[in-house]
């Protein structure tokens, strides 16, 4: 594929339906888990699901944060033919993600019994939590990889090779994951090493590119290293942002919806949860997947095919975001019973909780993609402020103070207005850019 010459919608469908197979797939892993758990374990151990996000989420977006930020550096100088420069990222971000992963797998390995009960576990999740993350502690270095390995591939002109990778531990975990926790009884701690099993065999499928002949990503000697991991670092750290803050908007709800409303406000919340993290991928996949063709081209200064392929993406975002939002809106309680078995109660609290929540999903697509695309045009200032004000700040303030003044139902109503409010920042940076 020439991302400088070939006929851009082709171009943009190759990338997109790679991506989106493998965000689909990738987000399976936590859904068949909370599906399995839910109808297999019960509703105390989907929470204890919810617990464990966000350990799962400082994983999973460590790989973005080194995946995204190298790859992006990487196709920007490709673009402009500097080689050397271009594998010379890839070689420092590799370096560094192997040094955070160890660190992680030590913290991990030491403190899980204090890291659960500091995200809320109490008596009777804990012990769900922990049988879940003994397996994710073995297998950790899997974890952090998957998304890094898939992105470089992907970047690297070989997405189908990423999207069989997903595909290939989809099916496993799948398989893996029905056999584990009911006819084998294996509870929480089966659906994990499904999982783990899952992503193993994806990373060895991704892996695979680097001996094939599609290869362009070679180690070299790095120099001007420290100028390098800042722009990795700067380049990465809204799509950390973007993936971590699922984790810990997951944290704070927890805490609050636990506080508040209690344990079956929870449940209802898990699969809130677990469906935010299903469209979340889905919505990162449309923007990882114009990433390489937008860094490639702004490096070569072909600002009308950059605004060619964001139109697209653009259309394809609000598309999605129409659909994800009124599938919980009209169809609230059908969307719990996928997860948990429904009573009077839960009910009355998903026609509520789940129906305000789904409102976020049409802005929270374009809030995104607004991001990655500040991103690969390496204007990270844009993309941290637009990834900051949705996922930390406002969000945040608006989880710890509505339920003070407003009553423990206003934390449904939270994310609809945080999205809302991001939304016009976004489009305020959008209209400052001349592409």
């Amino acid at each position: 594929m020439d991302l400088l010459k070939d006929n851009l919608k082709k171009l943009y469908f190759k990338f997109l339906i790679p991506s989106l197979g493998s965000a689909m797939v990738m987000s399976i892993y936590t859904l068949t888990d909370a599906i399995v758990i839910g109808k297999g374990v019960g509703a105390d151990a989907l929470a204890a699901l919810s617990i464990t996000t966000p350990l799962l989420c400082i994983l999973m977006s460590t790989g973005i944060l080194f995946g995204v930020g190298g790859s992006v550096q990487m196709s920007v100088h490709r673009g402009s033919g500097n080689h050397q420069k271009s594998n010379r990222y890839f070689t420092i971000s590799f370096f560094l993600i192997t040094a955070v992963t160890a660190l992680l797998w030590l913290i991990y390995a030491t403190c899980m019994p204090k890291l659960l009960h500091l995200m809320g576990a109490n008596d009777t999740l804990f012990p769900y939590a922990m049988s879940y993350m003994r397996y994710i502690n073995i297998f950790l270095p899997v974890a952090v990889f998957s998304n890094y390995v898939a992105i470089f591939i992907r970047a690297d002109n070989d997405p189908n090779r990423a999207m069989a990778g997903v595909l290939l531990g989809g099916v496993v975990n799948i398989a893996l994951d029905i056999i584990f926790v009911f006819p084998m009884h294996m509870g929480m701690g089966g659906a994990a090493f499904a999982s783990v099993l899952g992503m193993t065999i994806q990373v060895i499928v991704g892996g695979s590119h680097f001996f094939s002949r599609k290869n362009g990503l070679h180690f070299i000697r790095p120099i001007h290293t420290i100028p390098s991991i800042r722009h990795i670092i700067v380049g990465g750290i809204p799509s950390f942002f973007n993936e971590f803050a699922n984790g810990f908007i997951v944290l704070l709800f927890n805490i609050q919806i636990l506080k508040y409303c209690g344990e079956n406000a929870l449940s209802i919340y898990s699969v809130i949860s677990n469906c935010v993290i299903l469209f979340n991928s889905l919505f990162t996949g449309v923007g990882q997947s114009i990433q390489p063709v937008i860094s490639t081209n702004y490096g070569a200064g072909n600002g009308v095919r950059i605004k060619g392929i964001k139109k697209m993406a653009y259309t394809t975002i609000l598309i999605m975001g129409a659909i994800f939002s009124l599938s919980g809106i009209l169809f609230p309680t059908a969307v719990c019973r996928i997860f948990i078995k429904m009573n009077p109660t839960l009910t009355d609290i998903a026609n509520l909780g789940v129906r305000t929540y789904f409102f976020a999903f049409l802005p929270f697509g374009i809030n995104l993609l607004t991001s990655y695309y500040f991103q690969a045009i390496l204007q990270s200032a844009q993309s941290l402020c637009i990834s900051l004000l949705r996922n930390i700040i406002l969000s945040s303030i608006c989880i710890l103070v509505f339920p003070l003044c407003l009553g423990a139902s206003s934390l449904w109503f939270v994310m609809p207005i945080v999205e809302v409010v991001v939304l016009f920042v976004s489009l305020g940076c959008l209209k400052s850019k001349s592409i």
